[in-house]
Order: structure tokens, then C-alpha cells, then sequence
């Protein structure tokens, strides 16, 4: 019969094994495979192979309880800390005693007490998940064999961190880890001072627009000294925003977002079926419910909100690894740049395109080659050097660009003046007036990314640009669209030049035998004939 200290280092790499050994709780098969992932290391034994875990699951999956269980084993094992000389005793004690700190956030505290509830109950032995197959009730043998919950924890299990949140430090014996509760309603900035051995969300989709913030300017920066994880857990919902989705994506292998050391997963309800919930329960949750409910509050599946306007999967789509952030220009080619002053807001965006030509059908395809973007209540003349540099750097050497901006209001004629003292004639395109104009304007970027003709980098500020289009709504007050706008106003330049819809533009083309260009998705593209007259607003 094998002992507790062998049990115990058996559960270091089984975790299936351990949930069962030692809190009395069984694993569902998409818990098991969020086990096996969080489990992977890299060559040298002990680092996590995956930095970034994301599981997007349906409510009632078990993603909570999955998650309270890596916790609590990452913080028993000191998971991704260099494991210690067994032939050194020193080692081996330093190793017990080294500090190893994980935090879990909410987006407000409730949220982030949901784990701490959930461990706190199982430690106490009275989780509905501590049960045999039968159905009959199972203890916490961690707690039990060890002699009671205070060999467990140095501390009471109600006692805060200061008096201000719950936190749960384990006996020296069990190493001495920390689990801190935090709420992310201060943009975790009061946690900037602690290395992280872990970072764990519970529902991080509805963090909304400041998760990137939170996670590559905040916690990014506490882990880079441990290696930690960060594991993140959400309902598969873009109708509060893409944020989630985006990071997602990252993850998944099968995605042209997919970036090394990141794993990504889905997690049905139907796995917890016998586990957590019974199949009766199941069927009633969904009777009645709408197929695309089904997929996505069930199976994790992302679908998007009713009143989003672009497609999310075209807009994805639109997105290439393949393509480089920002491309220098080439010689007799024609290219469009689309600006959105946004003199009364606190962003302006430039976005510049090579309006290319498809070979077969002559349809414009266009390719994003330079973005650029400002922040903060701006000077006209910051604002006419966010345009002319780039407009200059285009319509050099051989190359052509044609400028237009979005001149809706006084502020927008006014910069067009400025502008036009630097650069020659701009184009001028206005969203106001009418609702149809409006319309128009944004359907016409919407069929070219339907129809696959714009491909734009996913790198860098383009994916700014890709998360404006996947929040964008056509009753657009409060949200981030700016880079919409702009895009927008630079594909309707570049279907006036490709000469699209609009029949007599006063330009001459050269009869040259111009090579077509072949990217990686077969897709044959040419320049657009290159304009000898100039351009303006004829």
C-alpha cells in the first residue's frame, strides 16, 4: 500500500489523480484536459510550456471548480519553480521556505471570491463535486489524513489580507504558498509591486476593453522574474466585446492568431452531465433555446452579439500573420491613405493601402501596408504631420498616394485647409448629412472584407483596428471607432481609384506587363494602372 508521501508525488503530475486522492473530487473530461494542459513543461522539467491557458466554457461546465483545483495544486507544488537538490538538504529546505505567491481576479470582488468559495469548501469537505461515483458524499482527505484544516493553512481560512480581501496562506509544513483575491476595479494596479507565480481569471471576458490593458501593461510585467501562467476562464460571449475572443484565438492552433506557448480549449456543459449536473437538469436548461444560445452558453462556442455590424469571422479572416506591420513603398504602385482627424476625441488614425487589382476579375484588393495612430487633444499641425508624413513617404519615387479624410463637421474642414497647404488636393468624404450617406460608407467596407479583398496585418496597431471592427455597431455613441472611420474613408478612396462605381475619372494607364503577386492564399493580384493627372476631388 502506498504511503501519503508517495500519494502526495504521484500527484505532482497527475492531477486527476490528486483531485481525487486528496479532495475527494472527481474530473470531467474537459477538466482533465485543462489538467493535462496546465501540466505541460517545457525541456527543462518545470517551466510551463503554455504562459497563456485560455478556456472559453458554457455555463454550468465546472470551469470554476477546474480552475480552484489547478490553483490549489500549483500553490501545494510549487508549480514552475525550480525543483531543489533531493541530495541537499539546504536545497531542499530553501525550496519549502521560498515564497511562492498566486493571484486570482474578478472583475469585482464577488466575482474573484467565486474560486475562494469554492476552495473554502472543499477544504471543509461540504463541495457538491465531493462525491463517489454512486453519489454518495466524500470528505477533503488532504484535510483529514493531515491532522485538520489548521495543518492545512497557517491561518484561519476567514482571515483577509489586511482586512481587505480573502486570502489563503498554507502551513510552512505544506510550503507556505499565498492565494490572493483581487478585484481588477482598480486596474489590479495595487498588485503591481508583487511577483506572480500565477495569474488565474475567473469570467475574464466580461472584463471587456481593459483586459489587454490589465494583462500586458499590469500582470505581464509581475511574472516575468517566476514564469507563471496566466489562466483564463470565461462564457464565450462577444456581445459585452471581442477582447476575449481575440485573446482566445492566440491560443487556438487552428487560428492564423496563433502564437507559441499559448494553448487555447472549449469546454462543454455536456462534460459535467453526471458531475455537477444532472442530465434531467441539462434538459430543461435548453429546451427552447435558440441553436446559436446553444453553441455558445453550452459548447463555448464565440457568437456574436445581434447588433454587431461587421461579421467576426470575415473580420478575422481579414487578418494575416503573413503580413509585415508596416511595408515600404513600391515603386509605380497606387496607394490610398484614409484619415480620421478626430479633432474633438482623444484619438486620430492613419491608415494607409495598396490598392491592388485581382488578375481574373479586376476587382480591387486591397492590402494595409501602414497604420499609425495618436492620442490626446491634439495640435492641427500634430494632426496634418499625422497625415503628411505618411502621404509623402507614399507618394515618392515612383509610388502614388491619394489621401482622403473623414471631414465631417466644422473641425474636419478646417484640418482639410491645413492639410491641403502641406500636400496638394485631399479628398474629402463626410459621414454626416444623412444616415444613408453613413451607410454606404460602412457597407462598402463591409462587403470588401465579406468578399475577402482586404487583407490587413495582425500585428502590432492593426489589431486595434481588427478590435474596433469587431465592436463595432452601427448606433456607435461610447464605443472606440475611429480606426473604423478611417478605414472606412480609405476604402471608398480606393474604389475611386480602382475606378469602381464611378465611371470618367481623369486618369491615363500604362499598357506594362506588371508580374502578379501571389501571397500565401493563392489569391493573384496586380497593381492598379498608375495615374498620370492629379488627383483631388474630380
Amino acid at each position: 500500500m502506498s504511503t501519503l508521501i508517495e500519494d502526495f508525488e504521484r500527484g505532482r503530475w497527475d492531477l486527476e489523480f490528486f483531485a481525487w486522492r486528496f479532495l475527494g473530487i472527481r474530473l470531467h473530461s474537459g477538466q482533465r484536459r485543462m489538467a493535462e494542459a496546465y501540466l505541460k513543461r517545457r525541456a527543462n522539467g518545470y517551466r510551463a510550456l503554455y504562459l497563456w491557458l485560455m478556456i472559453a466554457a458554457g455555463n454550468r461546465a465546472g470551469k470554476t471548480l477546474g480552475l480552484a483545483i489547478i490553483v490549489l495544486h500549483a500553490c501545494l507544488y510549487k508549480m514552475g519553480v525550480e525543483p531543489p537538490d533531493p541530495a541537499d538538504e539546504k536545497s531542499v529546505q530553501h525550496r519549502i521556505n521560498a515564497p511562492y505567491v498566486w493571484y486570482h481576479f474578478g472583475l469585482e470582488q464577488e466575482n474573484a471570491d467565486i474560486v475562494f468559495e469554492e476552495l473554502r469548501a472543499i477544504l471543509e469537505s461540504r463541495h457538491e463535486a465531493q462525491k463517489d461515483a454512486d453519489g454518495s458524499p466524500t470528505s477533503c482527505p488532504l484535510v483529514s489524513e493531515l491532522g485538520g484544516i489548521e495543518k492545512v493553512l497557517a491561518q484561519p481560512i476567514d482571515k483577509k489580507y489586511k482586512g481587505d480581501y480573502p486570502w489563503i496562506k498554507f502551513s510552512p509544513a505544506l510550503g507556505g504558498a499565498d492565494i490572493h483575491f483581487r478585484s481588477v476595479a482598480q486596474k489590479a494596479l495595487g498588485s503591481l509591486g508583487r511577483d506572480m507565480h500565477g495569474v488565474s481569471f475567473d469570467e475574464a471576458g466580461i472584463v471587456g476593453p481593459k483586459l489587454p490593458f490589465l494583462l500586458n501593461e499590469v500582470l505581464h510585467w509581475r511574472r516575468l522574474g517566476t514564469g507563471g501562467q496566466f489562466i483564463l476562464i470565461s462564457t464565450a460571449s462577444e456581445a459585452i466585446g471581442p477582447e476575449f475572443a481575440d485573446l482566445w484565438y492566440t491560443g487556438d492552433e487552428t487560428s492564423g492568431d496563433f502564437r507559441p506557448g499559448r494553448h487555447s480549449m472549449r469546454m462543454s456543459t455536456r462534460e459535467n452531465i453526471g458531475y455537477g449536473i444532472s442530465q434531467e437538469d441539462f434538459d430543461l436548461l435548453i429546451e427552447g433555446m435558440e441553436p446559436d444560445i446553444i453553441a455558445q452558453n453550452i459548447d463555448g462556442e464565440f457568437i456574436q452579439g445581434p447588433s454587431a455590424y461587421f461579421n467576426a469571422s470575415s473580420v478575422r479572416a481579414a487578418f494575416h500573420h503573413w503580413l509585415p506591420e508596416s511595408a515600404a513603398p513600391a515603386r509605380r504602385h497606387n496607394y490610398v491613405q484614409g484619415v480620421d482627424p478626430a479633432l474633438r476625441l482623444d484619438s486620430a488614425w492613419s491608415l494607409v493601402l495598396d490598392v491592388l487589382l485581382h488578375r481574373d476579375s479586376g476587382e480591387p484588393i486591397l492590402v494595409g501596408v501602414r497604420a499609425a495612430r495618436t492620442r490626446g487633444k491634439l495640435t492641427t499641425p500634430q494632426l496634418v504631420d499625422l497625415a503628411a508624413i505618411p502621404h509623402g513617404a507614399y507618394d515618392y519615387g515612383g509610388s502614388n498616394c491619394s489621401t482622403a479624410i473623414d471631414a465631417t463637421g466644422f473641425g474636419g474642414k478646417l484640418f482639410k485647409e491645413a492639410l491641403e497647404d502641406q500636400i496638394g488636393s485631399v479628398r474629402s468624404i463626410e459621414f454626416g448629412g444623412s444616415i444613408q450617406k453613413k451607410r454606404k460608407l460602412l457597407g462598402n467596407l463591409r462587403s470588401m472584407i465579406d468578399e475577402g479583398r482586404l487583407f490587413l496585418p495582425a500585428h502590432g496597431i492593426w489589431l486595434q483596428v481588427r478590435r474596433q471592427l469587431l465592436g463595432y455597431k452601427l448606433s456607435d455613441q461610447s464605443i472606440e471607432q475611429d480606426a473604423v472611420m478611417a478605414l472606412a474613408v480609405a476604402v471608398a478612396e480606393a474604389i475611386r481609384v480602382a475606378g469602381a462605381g464611378e465611371p470618367g475619372l481623369p486618369f491615363e494607364y500604362h499598357r506594362t506587363n506588371t508580374p502578379a503577386l501571389s501571397p500565401r492564399d493563392g489569391r493573384r493580384w496586380t497593381r492598379t494602372p498608375y495615374p498620370h493627372t492629379p488627383r483631388g476631388d474630380a
